[in-house]
Formats: C-alpha cells, sequence, structure tokens
C-alpha cells in the first residue's frame, strides 16, 4: 500500500508539472489563469506556477487567485498514476499468455506508461485550452518511446507477430519468429515503428477521407502526430484499439462537455489520450476475454 500511495503522490505532481508544460506551450494570449494573473495581468513566476499545487496561483499584486483546473490536473493525473499502477500490478490487466517479461512489471513497464500518462495528460491540457496539440510534447514523447522500447526489448503489450495457427500450439504455446526470440531490442524497434506508422497512417487516411466527404477539415495534423506517438508506445494492435474506442469515448463525454461548455467545436484529442488509457487498464480483457487475439 506505500507503494501505491507514493505513485498517486508522483502522479499528483506530475498532474502540476503537465499544467504548467501545457501552458507554456499554447498561444500567450489565451487566459488560463496559471501563467498570468486574469485581473491584473500580472505574470506568475515558474517557480509559483510549480509548487502552488492545493490551491490556485494567488497574485502578489492583486491578491486574487487564478483557476482550479491546474489543480483539478494534479488530482486526476494523481487518480490516473494510482487507477494504472494497482491494475497493472495486482490485477494483471495486461498479463496474456503471448508475453512473458523477463523483468518484473514495476521495474521497466509502470515507469514506461506512466511516462506515457503523463504525456497523454500534457496533450489532454494543451487542446483543451487552445485546441493545439505541440510538437513539443508529440516529438520528445516518439522519442522517448521508441528509445526505451529498443533498449529494454520487452515493453511491449503484445509482441508485433504471434501465430496461434500452427500444429503444436497446444504443446508450445503460440509461434513466434525467431528473430523475435534471439534479437528482442531489435523486436523492440520494430514494435515501437509498427505502432507509429499504424497510428500515423491510418489518422491521416481518416483526415483525408474526413476532407472529402465533409468538404471541410474535420481531423487536425496534431491527432495524427498524436497518434503517433500512442502507437509508438503501445504498438499496432492495441493502436487499432484506441482507434475503435475513442468515438465511443467522444459520444459520451463530448455530449456532456458540450452541455457543459456550450463549445460548439469538441477537440478530438482527449478522447484518443482516454482510449489510449482506457486500453492500457483493459487490455487483457480485450485480448483474452473478447477474445481480439482471433481478428489479429
Amino acid at each position: 500500500m506505500p507503494f501505491f500511495f507514493i505513485i498517486v503522490v508522483a502522479g499528483f505532481v506530475a498532474g502540476r508539472f503537465s499544467a504548467v508544460w501545457a501552458a507554456s506551450l499554447i498561444e500567450p494570449t489565451i487566459s488560463n489563469g496559471l501563467r498570468i494573473c486574469r485581473s491584473c495581468n500580472q505574470p506568475f513566476s515558474i517557480v509559483r506556477q510549480l509548487l502552488t499545487m492545493f490551491v490556485p496561483v494567488k497574485c502578489q499584486s492583486c491578491q486574487r487567485r487564478g483557476c482550479w483546473w491546474p489543480v483539478a490536473t494534479s488530482l486526476l493525473t494523481g487518480a490516473a498514476f494510482g487507477t494504472l499502477s494497482w491494475l497493472l500490478l495486482q490485477e494483471g490487466c495486461q498479463s496474456v499468455t503471448e508475453v512473458r517479461p523477463s523483468m518484473a512489471l514495476w521495474q521497466n513497464r509502470l515507469p514506461y506508461q506512466l511516462v506515457f500518462v503523463f504525456l497523454l495528460t500534457t496533450v489532454t491540457v494543451a487542446d483543451l485550452l487552445d485546441y493545439i496539440i505541440p510538437d513539443g510534447i508529440i516529438v520528445p514523447g516518439i522519442l522517448v518511446a521508441i528509445s526505451l522500447a529498443t533498449f529494454t526489448g520487452e515493453l511491449q503489450l503484445i509482441h508485433v507477430w504471434v501465430d496461434w495457427d500452427y500444429d503444436f500450439v497446444k504443446l508450445y504455446g503460440p509461434y513466434l519468429p525467431e528473430w523475435m526470440k534471439h534479437h528482442q531490442h531489435l523486436h523492440g524497434l520494430v514494435w515501437s515503428l509498427c505502432g507509429l506508422l499504424t497510428g500515423a497512417g491510418l489518422m491521416w487516411a481518416a483526415r483525408i477521407g474526413a476532407h472529402i466527404i465533409l468538404g471541410m477539415p474535420a481531423i487536425g495534423l496534431g491527432d495524427v502526430t498524436l497518434m503517433a506517438m500512442i502507437g509508438a508506445f503501445m504498438g499496432w494492435q492495441p493502436t487499432l484499439c484506441v482507434l475503435a474506442i475513442a468515438p465511443l469515448v467522444g459520444i459520451i463525454l463530448g455530449l456532456g462537455g458540450r452541455i457543459v461548455t456550450g463549445r460548439s467545436f469538441v477537440a478530438f484529442g482527449p478522447y484518443l489520450c482516454i482510449a489510449a488509457y482506457l486500453v492500457l487498464c483493459t487490455w487483457r480483457l480485450l485480448w483474452e476475454g473478447i477474445q481480439l487475439r482471433i481478428i489479429f
């Protein structure tokens, strides 16, 4: 239990860094209550932005406080960190027959995925504030995903290729190509790159298709780069699941958000991020419970 408490606290702190990072990347003229006081336009120092975690930042000039959304971001990120950690380590939410990591999950996969959740949070905040997905988040995220996947060689939710259709599957389990068994670092690189290409390629195709059908841009280029990062962290099979689940998340949350905020345009990036998180938390259910392995 102390371990999970530490994870939640780390998530709370990461949420604050996420809010500050996102606010620093959006258009400076947008008033968000974190960088600049909305009443007197006095800028807040970066130290105050980072360290004032439990209440909104207070302006030293007019004594008014900023918005509560950075605190909410910290709370939600802490909850996301704790939930994923509990499901991964205690409930085996990603443990499938085909993948048997040699290292304990808390040593490699958990830190890797918590970095991923941190990046998804930052993307979500930036997109909600300014309808943009900055390359300053995506590019480092892709580099981290590919580098760690290659270095460890065993971060995959599912291997890049698994074959259940051979004669001795009941005796020896699913067939894996020899190069995957003996060159796990190369497999990590291939796995991450395949996910990147799948996410970016399919979202790019959807962007073109939506433009042709609607006669206007409906999917931003930032959504394409976001799916590239998601694919690099998750691999191509889970990425397809993210693309399938995201519209459902959009229908459920988008309608509610429009009623509450009154916005006629809804950013799609946050729904992709939420869908990616849901796939992380339910991968074993999707792969073995719903039998997605039959499709793949």
